[in-house]
């Protein structure tokens, strides 16, 4: 045709400088497309019978040869069964021979002492067995009953108690003896962690006697690769750490946890429901009097009961008493002094007590601290003795040292003490105190008291009874008559004017003998019971309205409490040295 062709040109400018060549003919193109197309299909199909053919004859000699194959194995497997059995037959004859003659000569009983339970361990025992039976050459089959020949009467019931099957395997018979001793994974390992060498002993023996426990350690929890056993290295680290209240949550099963995984989930979740779990404080029973009836005796109540124990602990049975209500039991010594022998006091308070003189250690105040506290000092009478009074403001509580209190002043209560410098609680008992003064009177209230060798002379006064004084001072006096000189301080000009209405200018002033009628005071208490200022309704309200009073009137609802109520209203009852009550 004549045409030019670049590299530049496509298949799309091919086409069409074809078709716009004055030589192009349509039908002639599409005949010879045509039989290129057909020429190119036969090649192909052809050529894919070529493949079919090569295929079908590499698949029959693969045949050929699997069925070679197959006919020289089966060939082989019985030239090689025939050896077997021949082999076989010769080795069955000799063995019969040896186990015969090995039955009659050699046995465990002339190798090994007895199992004696008191002095031996039962897993070094069965390691010594185990590997004497191997040097003796005796069949595994016949270890049980070489065994029970080494044990005592009782551990051989035990093994013969076992089903027949299992008793004929020593495995089984090696695991009861074991549960036998309670020799569980958890006592291997603690025998291995705390065994020591004993005295006298080769530390070639402690080695064996390590080596043994860590072996039934690991064999009773079956860790039989190195993961197994690294995972139970990690477990028994973690198991170190625990503390010991989880550890007894878990203790039926401690032993048998070698997942460190599945261990510490266990943890996990038992620290979260311990977390969120609301833990109510146990309320401790108060202390009742020495005095109260007994409670019965099972001892003297059933003494058929105690016969045997009784006859088995000291080879004698005692004869039974009567009811012990009708025996009269010695009471109670009360406490007296060694030196003197008064019940006033004790022996390290006892005035006729040759102290010593020496001073080991002293600590003095010098007169600097002594002229600082002196504005702050005040005196007053303290259980009838003269001490300086220091008020403390940072004190929650009264402290008095324990040689300024008689011994029937102590409450048999207990406060418990923290100082600002010390974070550790002290116990102090407390002890009733009356405080005189001629500033505030009289004053009725606890203290704590402190040992007799921190005595610094005074007695500190808290803020609490400093506000109990203030009280009682801001608290007026129904009772007291105002006289005339009172009233001249309050009001000196009212008093003045009373002096002129009553005394003339020029006329003399009338003496004045006695009051014509006498002067009536209202009383205290009232006739029908109620006070002066709190009546009996508001009294009750304010007791059950007081959240701290709400605990006292359940604990009134007890026979042996300490608290009554009679008639709406809560009384507390107080009991002296001399066993009487009083409520309050």
């Amino acid at each position: 045709m004549g045409l030019e062709i670049t590299s530049e040109d496509r298949v799309i400018d091919i086409c069409k400088k074809i078709k716009n060549s004055p030589d192009y003919e349509e039908e002639f193109a599409r005949g010879q497309l045509d039989v290129f197309v057909q020429e190119r299909e036969s090649e192909t199909a052809q050529a894919e019978l070529a493949r079919k053919e090569r295929e079908a004859e590499l698949a029959r000699e693969e045949r050929e040869a699997e069925l070679a194959r197959k006919e020289r194995e089966t060939e082989r497997a019985y030239e090689l069964e025939k050896l077997k059995i021949a082999s076989a037959a010769e080795t069955v004859s000799l063995n019969s021979t040896r186990s015969e003659g090995s039955r009659n000569r050699r046995k465990i009983t002339h190798l090994m002492q007895k199992f004696d339970s008191q002095n031996t361990d039962i897993s070094l025992y069965l390691t010594l067995f185990e590997r004497q039976a191997r040097a003796a050459g005796i069949e595994k089959e016949e270890w049980v009953s070489q065994l029970i020949s080494l044990l005592p009467l009782d551990l051989a019931q035990i093994i013969i108690k076992e089903p027949e099957e299992k008793m004929r395997e020593y495995t089984n018979v090696k695991k009861v003896l074991l549960d036998r001793f309670e020799m569980k994974p958890e006592t291997f390992r603690i025998k291995f962690t705390l065994h020591q060498r004993k005295q006298g002993a080769l530390w070639k023996e402690l080695v064996f006697e390590l080596q043994n426990y860590f072996d039934c350690w690991i064999e009773s929890l079956n860790v039989k690769d190195f993961k197994g056993l690294k995972e139970l290295m990690i477990a028994d680290q973690l198991k170190r750490r625990v503390p010991n209240e989880v550890k007894v949550h878990f203790l039926d099963e401690w032993g048998e946890f070698i997942d460190p995984l599945l261990l510490a989930c266990k943890l996990d979740q038992y620290e979260s429901v311990r977390g969120h779990r609301k833990v109510n404080p146990v309320r401790m029973a108060e202390r009742k009097p020495l005095d109260r009836a007994r409670p019965n005796s099972p001892r003297k109540e059933h003494p058929a009961r105690n016969a045997e124990k009784t006859k088995h602990q000291f080879g004698k049975i005692s004869a039974p008493k009567g009811n012990w209500r009708s025996e009269k039991f010695e009471r109670r010594a009360q406490p007296a002094c060694y030196i003197c022998h008064s019940t006033s006091h004790i022996r390290p308070n006892c005035p006729q007590l040759n102290k010593s003189k020496e001073l080991v250690n002293q600590v003095g105040i010098s007169e600097q601290v002594q002229d600082l506290f002196a504005p702050y000092l005040s005196k007053a009478l303290v259980n009838n003795e003269e001490m300086d009074i220091l008020g403390d403001t940072g004190a929650s509580i009264d402290i008095v040292s324990r040689n300024r209190v008689r011994p029937e002043y102590f409450t048999g209560e207990v406060v418990f003490v923290k100082q600002p410098l010390n974070a550790e609680l002290r116990c102090l008992p407390l002890a009733k105190v009356e405080l005189q003064s001629p500033e505030f009177g009289c004053v009725v209230t606890k203290a704590a008291v402190i040992d007799a060798q921190l005595d610094s002379g005074w007695y500190l006064l808290s803020n609490k009874t400093h506000e109990l004084i203030l009280e009682a001072q801001r608290k007026p006096n129904l009772n007291a008559v105002v006289t005339r000189n009172q009233t001249h301080k309050i009001d000196p000009s009212r008093s003045e004017e009373k002096k002129k209405e009553a005394v003339p200018p020029k006329e003399p002033a009338a003496v004045v003998e006695g009051d014509a009628t006498p002067l009536n005071l209202p009383t205290a208490v009232r006739e029908d019971g109620r006070l002066v200022e709190v009546t009996k309704g508001e009294l009750q309200r304010a007791q059950r309205g007081c959240s701290t009073l709400r605990a006292y009137f359940l604990q009134a609802q007890r026979e042996n409490s300490d608290f009554r109520v009679d008639r709406g209203t809560l009384f507390r009852g107080s009991k002296d040295h001399y066993g009487n009550i009083s409520y309050k």
